[in-house]
């Protein structure tokens, strides 16, 4: 993560504006707007491998606690959250699953009913699959089943399920390392295999291997390896397979994913995996889910992290961070973030103004105008290589162009990964007037906020006017808005 440097309106290098042409503007203070954006706080803490689903308008999670059940929050914002109370537990007696309950995931099903899939250690102390079934999204829920969900004899853990857009279900899981070894290593792997129901498994179908530990970030713990903790999204007719790896109490858990054209694979891991790791603020980023804020216009993924770094083991909590995919099918994730960022969409009085192109001067070779509205901030891990960036020269621009006139109060800059190309100060030119001398921060992972009395334009220039000591200018994403005052 960069360094932090908390910018507002207000700041000397963007005090003023005074127009090019037009009426001059005065910039106004930001503070407010600013407060609107989400921040990761210890909101929810002391858990682990949290599991985030939308129904009725709210947001609600649920995840690894005590080891005796599992206990569901709701959220209306993803900002103030409610302790709903204990949805599923345990018993000495009763069932099958007597302790150990871990990373838990809450299916809404298509018949009206809520499933909750789970796992523990049965009277072996032997860690197994179960699920369990509830009419309302908040419990309690009661096995469905008097024994295991998959009929196996090894340890495992993790369940997702998936359910494909023609209704087939799959049901992902780790075999896990406390029993499985491979080539003398304590191994966690991805399996699959395909469900007739929601709670049974489909006649003759076996589970089918889908990950191993095998990159380089997966096998750095000794004689333990890990893949575990899946997820499932679908993109464009293809499978993405999330997952963590590295050990879950230390800095070395991160989140990789693999891409394949079947939910039953072969799955090819992403290159560039870890997608997401601990940073020098940031530990142990792992165990994801994903889900959409409620208006369904923004992705986001729910996570764990440490809640205390240096200490990191299992006391971990919720992290919230926006996501996507790339023109090229890549993924990316906007985190770890530690700082305020853009509002949720729908949960603020700022209403996103959305550029339908972008143009600009010649960009340096491999790169593209279109980074600078594509969703990706400079807190992605792969930061750097998806920016907009331009050689220092007399003709530098940017140019948004709305396809018509839209009301703009607010401008969301996030400035380049590399102080390389930070420029002294740029203007921002509307159809009438202009922002004279701004500074956007490099490597800085909370944006600039500018706020300013709205102006009508088709279209917003950036231009650099001073350089400094830059080889060239960049930045990684502008967002405009318009404050509904």
């Amino acid at each position: 993560m960069k360094k932090v440097h908390i910018i507002t309106a207000m700041t000397a290098c963007s005090l003023m504006i005074s127009a090019c042409q037009g009426p001059e503007i005065s910039l106004k203070d930001a503070s407010e707007i600013i407060s609107q954006g989400y921040i990761n706080k210890e909101r929810i803490s002391n858990i682990g491998d949290p599991y985030l689903v939308t129904e009725n308008g709210k947001y609600y999670v649920t995840a690894t606690g005590d080891g005796k059940g599992y206990d569901i929050y709701s959220s209306t914002d993803l900002t103030d959250w409610n302790k709903e109370g204990r949805i599923f537990s345990s018993s000495a007696k009763e069932g099958w699953v007597r302790s150990s309950l871990w990373q838990p995931q809450i299916v809404i099903g298509n018949d009206g009913k809520y499933y909750l899939y789970y796992c523990g250690n049965n009277d072996d102390k032997s860690l197994r699959i179960g699920v369990a079934v509830a009419d309302t999204i908040t419990g309690p829920y009661t096995d469905a089943l008097d024994h295991p969900l998959l009929d196996v004899d090894y340890a495992t853990i993790d369940p997702n399920l998936f359910v494909d857009e023609d209704g087939s279900m799959y049901l992902y899981f780790s075999k896990d390392c406390s029993e499985n070894i491979v080539d003398g290593y304590h191994t966690s792997q991805l399996h699959v295999i395909e469900m007739d129901s929601y709670t049974s498994v489909k006649a003759g179908s076996e589970p089918v291997l889908v990950a191993t530990p095998d990159q380089e970030w997966e096998l750095q713990n000794g004689e333990w390896r890990w893949n575990e903790g899946p997820d499932i999204l679908k993109h464009e007719g293809r499978y993405y397979l999330f997952y963590s790896g590295g050990c879950y109490a230390d800095a070395t858990y991160s989140i990789g994913y693999a891409v394949s054209d079947s939910p039953m694979g072969p799955f090819k891991k992403y290159e560039n995996n870890p997608l997401i790791a601990s940073t020098d603020k940031v530990s142990g980023p792992g165990n994801n889910s994903y889900f959409h804020s409620l208006d369904g216009k923004e992705l986001y993924t729910c996570y764990h992290t440490h809640t205390i770094k240096l200490i990191a083991g299992g006391n971990r909590k919720v992290t919230i961070d926006r996501c996507g995919f790339r023109e090229d099918g890549s993924f990316y994730i906007n985190g770890p973030t530690i700082t305020r960022q853009t509002p949720v969409s729908g949960h603020s009085r700022l209403s996103r103004v959305e550029a339908i192109s972008v143009s600009s001067s010649a960009i340096e070779e491999g790169r593209s105008a279109m980074a600078l509205i594509d969703g990706e901030t400079l807190n992605s891990r792969n930061e750097g290589l998806y920016e907009w960036r331009v050689q220092k020269a007399d003709d530098v621009y940017a140019e948004f162009d709305f396809g018509q006139k839209v009301g703009i109060d607010c401008i969301y800059i996030y400035g380049s990964a590399d102080s390389n190309y930070e420029v002294a100060s740029f203007d921002i030119m509307f159809d009438d007037g202009a922002i004279k001398n701004v500074c956007a921060k490099a490597e800085n992972d909370e944006p600039l906020v500018l706020y300013f009395d709205r102006v009508t334009t088709s279209k917003v220039r950036i231009v650099p006017t001073d350089f400094g000591g830059a080889k060239g200018f960049g930045l990684s994403e502008v967002l405009f808005y318009n404050s509904m005052e």
